[in-house]
Formats: structure tokens, C-alpha cells, sequence
């Protein structure tokens, strides 16, 4: 099906031509032709299906352009979202004579807007706050309102708009079209539909997967302090050429910026306490291109329209598996290839499991990438870049004519100066130290559950001990029965008061971590890992690394320091007391009076 089946006037047709649209997507193909027959509408679709010429086309069918009053209202959650859909408006509108567009959203001066309201604008896209500050002093004036458009109204009632809402609707005409659309279907989004459309037509888009299946999605296991070393290894890589990274709150964001800062690339960051001027500039400066990393809160994960993100880093796992879902949604636009990379602790096992039964898919996961690695992969994109630059038809620069140099020599000189020109010395990590592989030590339990010693043997670490009453026989019977280790394939097993050490043959470790990455044992659900060996930091004394003591992913481990018995200890402690009453007028009493 092309656009000019759906019945779009012949100028809407050629703006869509000027843009190079050539067949609308489903969401278009469903949603416009009820809507231009007048009739109200409710598109449940996902992030970057096409919604926005979905009800933009129909609405600009609507406005007559000889009256400069506004026609349409669009209310939208964010201003970012605003500034978009307006823009779109404008291009689709570019061959409607006297049509026009505007975004109102706080944060930035009225004037502009005001001006535009003036001027006598069709087409209003604003945020909930000050479409209402402007109505309630008289500039926005809705009487002639045909079209009341709801856009990402999901996360405008996340986000608390619901009450403003229905402030807005109640000063509009009750004949009006309303254009409902979202990503899910809640119970409080079923209650508003009911309130504000007449008999909607309901079009949902389904999909067999969450995800894009031209997004790679791969997952590192690595503390969090290490993070930003491992967010520069893959830009270094190569892997991460344009990217976008998601943290949780404001004050990791601005950690991340000065962390990749420091080491010298160029990045940006997005989040709810900066300016609109300014969030205006930096998402601009990400469009041109001038920036390589882009690091934001969650305010950019709906609604932007950014093309050729290659890359989408979760810095860390979002609280809910929807916002997962439009995070990585930012790469593999429009057919391209993509990749989502997400950083998890120890803390994410259950969360990511969680995440991946809601996408459908198991998520990859990979080790970090050593320093060694890092380096190879630079030489080998140097040489490709070489190549390339030699594969073009160039000729021997003046100063070069004259060296009396072999061809051979100065070739590998330059390969070195080149090298060492784009050297980043990497900080060592955590992850760089490989897993400890040992014998089997020895086992606290009676010599009748002890299972046979193996020759060579991988430890895994499993999150719950003698705390959650588990027994040797239940973590046997874990991995023979639900993770299915072969016979004999399991070794010693020491178990703690918070967690348990598993020796396991090296080749059904791969196995059995995937299995059961998240399970569940004695009613309790645990995760299942391989073991990263014992804290080898020289200021550690030997007694704690017999004692299995591992990193914590949040605080650095500090030796308790033995208290010291003092033979004037009670002396020293009650030495004030006798000095207020040996010194009646001393440093206490003066404090006291003069206070």
C-alpha cells in the first residue's frame, strides 16, 4: 500500500515525497484513514513505529487555513518530544499555505511563544504545564479545537499529568476528534480513554519480540567502579563509533561525563536539571555529530528521533523492563544494524531475568575486554584505516621526495608515531584478572556429602549459604537435575553463611552459569556464577584471604583494626570530669556561662 491510497490530500502527498517516505508503516496504514473519516482513534504502538505521522497527516487534514486561531492540541510528556513533533508538523506542512506550527513547553521564555500564539498559529504541541499556564492567562484560546492529540500518554501518567489532563480537556469543544496514542495498555490509560474518546477504534500493533532482531544485545558482568574504564575500552575497540548511555539519576550522569571527560572524548550530558536552551544545544551538537558519546537520564529514552545510533550502553539496568525496552529502542532504527550493551552487578541477576522474560529473548553475555585486546584492536583499525587511505590515488608529499630512507623503515616509523599518537593508557580493573582455577580445597562437611575431588576444576559462586538453610545435597541436586551437569562433573562443595563455593569440571562451567543464572533453591531464588577468585590487593593481610573474602561491587574492603586494651584507657575517658571539678572556672565552665 502507497500514501495516496489512504485518501491524503495531493499537498500533505508531496511534502511525504519530499521526505522520501515510499509505503506507510502499520501503524499509518490502520490509524489514518479512520481518522480523516472524523472518527476518534486509539493507536497502541510501540516507540519509533511511525506514530507521529500516524496522527499529524489527519490533523493537518483538518485545519482550515483561513482561520488563525488554534485547531489543533497536542499534549506530549516531554519538551524534547515537543520540539520533534513540530518539527515533523513543519515538513508535512511545507506546502499547506498559511499552516503553522508551535511548541510551548516550560522551561524557556514566553516570548517566543507568545509571538507565535499571536501571529495565529493551527497547530499547538505542548507540555501539560504551560499549555495550562497559557490558557489560564487568555493566550491560548481553544474554542475552535477540532483535534485534541495525545501522544506517549503512557508516560504522561507516569509521570503524574493526569489531573492536568483532564484540567486541559475540560476547557475544550465536546466536538472534538480525539487521537489517543501509547505504548501499553494500563487500567488508568483504559479509564482515560473511556473519559475522553466517543467509540474509539482501537489499533494495535503487535510484535513477536520487544526488541529489534537487527539489535545485538550483550550483557558484562563487571562492579561498578570499573564501568567507565569498560565504556572507554569499547569506544577504543571500535565498537561504540556514536553512542548513547543510560544511568538512573542526574549524579551518575555527571559522574560519567567527567570520568570520559578526563580521558579525552568528546560527550555530553542530558537530564532534567539543565536548561532548555541548553538541552536544546547539546542534542543538536549529537545530531551534527560533534559529540560521540551522549550520556542521559531516562528523559531521552522516549519520544527522540535520533538516526545513526550505533550504539545504546545501559550503564545501569532500569527499575522496569519497559524503559529497557525504549532505551535500546534509540539503535537499530529503520532497518539498521545496532547494538545494546548493559553493565549488571551482582545485585542485577534477578532484574535481568526479569528483562529477558518480558523482551522474550536471552541476552548474550561476553567477558570485558582485556587491555591486550584493546591494543590489538587499535593496531588492526589503524592498518584498515591505511589501507583505506591507500587505496586512493595520492601523490608523495614534497618533504618525503628527498629521504634517503627504505620504503620499509619509514613505513613501520609512521605505523608507530601513529600508534603512539592515539595511546590512551588503560587503568587496570578488576576483570582483567582472570578466574581462579585450583584443586578442590578442603570441604566443612562430613566426609559422607563430600562429592570426589577433580583433577582440574572451575569454582562457582552461588548467592545463599547455611543463612537459607541450604545443604550440600540441594546444590548437587541443583546442578545434576535442573542445570544438567554430567555424572561426576561436580567436586567439593563449601558452603557459607551468605553463600556457597561449587567446584565444577571447566567444561560444563559455561554450561551450568547459563542455566542457572537465575534459579531457585530451598524456595529461594539465587544466582549462579563463576567465581572471581580471592582479593590478591597486598594490603590485605593473608588471614582474610584464607577466609574467601571477595570485592563488594559498592565499598573497598578496610581491615578492621584489633582493639587495643590501654591500661589507662578509663582514666584518660573520665579525665574532663575531674578537671570541672578540680577547676570550677576552667574552658567547660566558661562555655557553659557565656553561652
Amino acid at each position: 500500500m502507497t500514501f495516496s491510497e489512504l485518501g491524503i490530500c495531493p499537498e500533505i502527498l508531496e511534502a511525504i515525497d519530499v521526505l522520501g517516505f515510499e509505503s506507510p508503516s502499520p501503524i499509518q496504514e490502520q490509524a489514518i484513514p479512520p481518522a480523516l473519516a472524523g472518527r476518534d482513534v486509539v493507536g497502541l504502538s510501540h516507540t519509533g513505529s511511525g506514530k507521529t505521522l500516524a496522527f499529524s497527516i489527519p490533523a493537518l487534514e483538518g485545519i482550515d487555513p483561513g482561520l488563525a486561531s488554534v485547531q489543533v492540541l497536542c499534549l506530549v510528556p516531554t519538551r524534547e518530544l515537543a520540539v520533534q513533533i513540530c518539527r515533523e508538523v513543519e515538513k508535512l506542512a511545507l506546502f499547506l499555505d498559511g499552516v503553522s506550527a508551535v511548541a510551548i513547553y516550560g522551561g524557556a521564555s514566553f516570548g517566543p511563544q507568545l509571538a507565535a500564539l499571536h501571529r495565529g498559529v493551527q497547530f499547538v504541541i505542548g507540555t501539560p504545564g504551560r499549555v495550562i499556564d497559557l490558557m489560564e492567562q487568555g493566550e491560548l484560546r481553544t474554542e475552535q479545537v477540532n483535534t485534541l492529540i495525545l501522544d506517549e500518554a503512557d508516560e504522561m501518567l507516569d509521570m503524574g499529568f493526569q489531573e492536568d489532563i483532564e484540567r486541559v480537556v475540560a476547557q475544550l469543544p465536546a466536538s472534538r476528534r480525539t487521537l489517543f496514542f501509547s505504548a501499553t495498555m494500563s487500567a488508568p490509560i483504559h479509564a482515560l480513554i473511556e473519559e475522553l474518546a466517543t467509540e474509539p477504534q482501537t489499533i494495535e500493533i503487535e510484535r513477536p519480540v520487544m526488541t529489534v532482531p537487527t539489535c545485538e544485545q550483550v550483557v558484562y558482568d563487571v562492579i561498578f567502579s570499573s564501568r567507565i574504564e569498560v565504556l572507554s575500552r569499547l569506544i577504543e575497540m571500535g565498537r561504540m563509533r556514536r553512542g548513547l548511555v543510560f544511568a538512573n539519576t542526574k549524579r551518575v550522569v555527571d559522574d560519567v561525563v567527567d570520568g570520559m571527560l578526563a580521558r579525552g572524548y568528546a560527550v555530553d550530558r542530558l537530564h532534567g536539571d539543565m536548561p532548555q536552551t541548553l538541552r536544546e544545544r547539546v542534542m543538536d551538537s549529537f545530531r551534527r555529530g560533534n559529540l560521540h558519546v551522549l550520556v542521559a537520564t531516562d528523559i531521552a529514552a522516549r519520544g527522540l528521533d535520533i538516526d545513526d545510533v550505533d550504539t545504546v550502553v545501559n550503564f545501569e539496568l532500569p527499575r522496569d523492563p519497559e524503559d529497557y525496552v525504549h532505551r535500546i529502542g534509540r539503535t537499530a532504527r529503520a532497518g539498521r544494524k545496532g547494538r545494546a550493551v548493559t553493565f549488571i552487578g551482582r545485585r542485577d541477576f534477578s532484574l535481568l531475568a526479569r528483562i529477558e522474560r518480558f523482551v522474550g529473548t536471552r541476552l548474550t553475555r561476553e567477558k570485558v575486554m582485556t587491555a591486550e585486546q584493546v591494543e590489538t584492536a587499535r593496531r588492526e583499525a589503524l592498518v584498515d584505516e591505511i589501507l583505506d587511505k591507500a587505496a586512493a590515488a595520492h601523490e608523495l608529499p614534497e618533504e618525503l621526495r628527498d629521504l634517503e630512507v627504505e620504503p620499509d623503515k619509514l613505513l613501520c616509523a609512521m605505523f608507530h608515531l601513529l600508534v603512539d599518537k592515539g595511546h590512551r593508557e588503560l587503568q587496570p580493573i578488576p576483570e582483567d584478572r582472570p578466574a581462579r582455577v585450583a584443586a578442590a580445597p578442603k570441604s566443612t562437611d562430613s566426609p559422607r556429602e563430600q562429592a570426589p575431588r577433580l583433577q582440574e576444576s572451575v569454582r562457582l559462586f552461588l548467592n545463599g549459604g547455611k543463612l537459607l538453610h541450604i545443604r550440600p545435597k540441594d546444590i548437587a541436586g541443583l546442578l545434576y537435575n535442573e542445570g544438567g551437569a554430567p555424572k561426576g562433573s561436580v567436586g567439593d562443595i563449601r558452603i557459607f553463611a551468605k553463600h556457597s563455593l561449587i567446584e565444577v569440571s571447566p567444561e560444563v562451567a559455561p554450561m551450568l552459569c547459563e542455566r542457572l543464572a537465575t534459579c531457585r533453591i530451598c524456595g529461594y531464588e539465587v544466582n549462579l556464577r563463576e567465581d572471581r577468585g580471592y582479593v590478591e590487593s597486598p594490603e590485605l593481610p593473608g588471614e582474610h584471604r584464607r577466609r574467601g573474602y571477595r570485592e563488594n561491587e559498592s565499598t573497598d574492603y578496610r581491615p578492621r583494626r584489633p582493639r587495643e586494651k590501654r591500661s589507662g584507657y578509663r582514666e584518660e575517658r573520665y579525665a574532663g570530669r575531674r578537671e570541672r571539678e578540680e577547676h570550677p572556672f576552667s574552658r567547660f565552665e566558661r562555655r557553659r556561662r557565656y553561652r
